[in-house]
């Protein structure tokens, strides 16, 4: 089977199996430049694990960006990780799908590694911006009621864009607090929403043209008719964002960040919020979303450090001190480079049995035996 043909059949399976048109377009795309990369159709069958190699290291030479792209203008510049990573991945399930259909015999992916991207920096839109954006749409005019709504449905669900974009008017039970989106791969959830966003939702489907399909977010373009895509989303944000001069980013996607990362500074579970989004895998949610700048990660850490909590939130108290070391040990401790241990002060009888009757605490895990006994 030549390369092209392969790419065709993975296409067709992939839509037989009920994937997305977006899915198939995707695979198109990224796998159009291994073609192009091998001289030539080819049989997969002779493509080795050094053809491969040869192809992903080309990745992180390209020097343009957005090459056969169906909505950018290519321009000369290197491949993001995230976008090589992505080809790669691509590339492992044409030659995985080959070899479970019986085409291959041998699969020159399984020694090709996937690169892992660092998400360094946070993707997130702020709760400032959320806020700002908000303010920005309490005129009451037609596209204020709009815009709020979708702003409410965004910060509290998370949902991708292409869920908001293809909300019908049935699909949100207001009276429950509840919204059914069908988003990636055509998976449906159920979604539970708050009043503030239930009241926006509904004070724009109080004034929502009827005339314009079962969309729940329709266009109110003098030129265009029907419902709001994610490109007109994603202008709608950029164009609210610079009316209130707020920075950073803003784009659809970044509110789904936004959701995930309030949830979880807010003391919200992993698991949780991993669910909420429709994630497949925690591992998902933990690698791509739960990222967290410097300042929130030490806020996190003083709230929910052990350390912190010993004390009740406010500090160490006098009963979870260390109690005092045994001879052999204060010698020890005295020595360069041993941490000191600061006695612990004498305790009552009274202490003494209260800490008895707690299993050993007063009110907290550390107090009488705060330092464990050697060899415990």
């Amino acid at each position: 089977m030549l390369l092209s043909e392969a790419l065709e059949a993975l296409c067709m399976a992939t839509k037989a199996d009920g994937g997305s048109p977006a899915t198939v377009a995707t695979y198109r795309h990224k796998l159009r430049p291994l073609v192009n990369c091998l001289s030539g159709d080819v049989q997969v069958e002779t493509i080795t694990v050094g053809d491969l190699r040869r192809y992903v290291a080309g990745l992180w030479d390209e020097m343009t960006l957005y090459a056969d792209h169906p909505y950018h203008v290519a321009r000369v510049g290197t491949l993001s990780p995230f976008t090589v990573s992505g080809r790669v991945r691509a590339l492992k399930r044409l030659f995985n799908w080959l070899e479970s259909e019986g085409i291959i015999e041998i699969n020159p992916v399984r020694k090709i590694k996937t690169p892992r991207p660092r998400c360094d920096e946070p993707k997130a839109a702020s709760m400032v911006a959320f806020r700002a954006l908000l303010r920005a749409t309490e005129g009451g005019g037609l596209d204020d009621l709009r815009d709020r709504a979708i702003l409410f449905l965004l910060g509290d669900t998370g949902c991708r864009v292409g869920g908001l974009c293809g909300l019908r008017v049935q699909d949100v039970d207001l009276d429950r607090g509840l919204v059914s989106l069908k988003e990636k791969g055509g998976k449906s959830r159920l979604m539970p929403v708050n009043p503030p966003t239930v009241d926006a939702v509904r004070g724009w489907l109080a004034v929502r043209p009827g005339d314009q399909g079962p969309a729940l977010f329709v266009s109110l373009s003098t030129s265009k008719h029907g419902g709001l895509g994610p490109a007109g989303v994603g202008q709608m944000l950029k164009r609210r964002a610079r009316r209130a001069g707020v920075a950073g980013p803003v784009n659809p996607h970044s509110w789904r960040h936004f959701f995930a990362k309030e949830y979880l500074l807010a003391g919200g579970d992993l698991a949780t919020v991993s669910d909420l989004m429709g994630h497949s895998s925690i591992e998902v949610t933990k690698s791509s979303y739960a990222i967290f700048t410097l300042g929130e990660l030490r806020a996190k850490h003083a709230r929910y450090s052990p350390v912190v909590q010993m004390g009740g939130g406010g500090g160490v108290s006098d009963d979870c001190l260390p109690a005092p070391l045994p001879g052999k040990l204060q010698a020890r401790a005295a020595l360069p480079g041993v941490l000191q241990e600061p006695d612990c002060p004498p305790r009552s009888a009274r202490q003494r049995e209260r800490s008895a009757l707690d299993g050993g605490g007063t009110g907290s895990r550390h107090s009488l035996d705060c330092v464990p006994d050697v060899g415990r």
